[in-house]
């Protein structure tokens, strides 16, 4: 699996590229609190993103995402095409990987968040990189190979020495968390490598609840660095009850003041959300994660 050659866009004085950065995040069902929190990822980051950049929130509820509609790109999904994304017996976020590969766009960059996520400081020394050809993701949560809990001793014991297609795992292969995944425009195929290597898993039994994330950021990895993105970006799935109880907290607030979403981005900037992205586990709690 190859990359296609990285070409760097223009830059501006200050390091910013001056081709646009497109950020795309997917909110999709009937669960209001995905609606909720992709409505604040969105706010963040027009409250950091630097120009010149476009937001697009990929649904299947348009009408749930109506504030927004004159601050970023609504693009419509239909439930058909949602369920051929997730692929057969679904069992990983596979249409993450689908929404990546059919939102790149043909210079510049893409940043493709999970709803759970928002920008926490300005992200302009972020972006300067992504558009000089860096790849990043939100954590490096562990090697492969060398991990001791035993859900990823499993998943090693799973994949070492198989061949997926044309593709082995090694040791010192990464999990990565893909709450952030940001990346050139000239990395599009990339998408299309970590497609084929997750149908390549799926076809041969692998139900791994992450080899989404698993094979981004495998091919990522196998095409060059990867930096972790947590310093711009926190994502909250450790927290979520106390996140999204704040936001929707926040969000009917703006809508009462009929705030526009750039003015609730001026009132982000001023007044952040600064809770801990991971609440602190119990003791029970450690146990299970550690035995999971």
């Amino acid at each position: 699996m190859s990359a296609a050659p990285l070409a760097p866009g223009p830059t501006s004085k200050a390091g910013v590229s001056s081709v646009p950065t497109r950020y795309v995040t997917l909110a999709y069902g009937d669960a209001g609190a995905v609606y909720a929190q992709a409505s604040m990822l969105l706010v963040s980051l027009l409250a950091h993103a630097p120009a010149p950049c476009e937001l697009v929130v990929v649904t299947d509820r348009p009408e749930r995402l109506e504030w927004l509609r004159d601050a970023v790109r609504i693009e419509m999904v239909t439930a058909a095409k949602l369920e051929r994304w997730r692929g057969p017996s679904p069992f990983s976020m596979r249409q993450k990987i689908e929404v990546a590969a059919a939102m790149m766009p043909a210079s510049g960059a893409m940043v493709l968040l999970d709803a759970d996520v928002i920008a926490a400081r300005p992200l302009q020394p972020f972006v300067g990189q992504v558009a000089t050809g860096a790849r990043f993701m939100h954590t490096r949560e562990y090697e492969l190979g060398s991990s001791r809990r035993q859900g990823n001793r499993r998943l090693w014991h799973a994949l070492e020495g198989r061949s997926f297609g044309s593709w082995q795992f090694r040791a010192e292969d990464s999990m990565w968390n893909s709450g952030v995944v940001a990346v050139p425009a000239a990395d599009a195929e990339l998408f299309d490598d970590a497609l084929a290597l997750y149908d390549a898993m799926a076809a041969v039994g692998i139900r791994h609840f992450a080899t989404e994330q698993l094979v981004v950021g495998a091919v990522l990895q196998r095409n060059g660095h990867v930096g972790e993105a947590r310093e711009w970006f926190t994502h909250y799935w450790g927290n979520k009850q106390a996140f999204t109880a704040e936001i929707e907290r926040r969000l009917t607030s703006a809508r009462g003041a009929q705030l526009t979403p750039d003015a609730a981005a001026r009132e982000f900037l001023g007044n952040p959300i600064l809770l801990p992205a991971e609440a602190r586990p119990t003791k029970l709690q450690k146990l299970r994660r550690w035995f999971s």
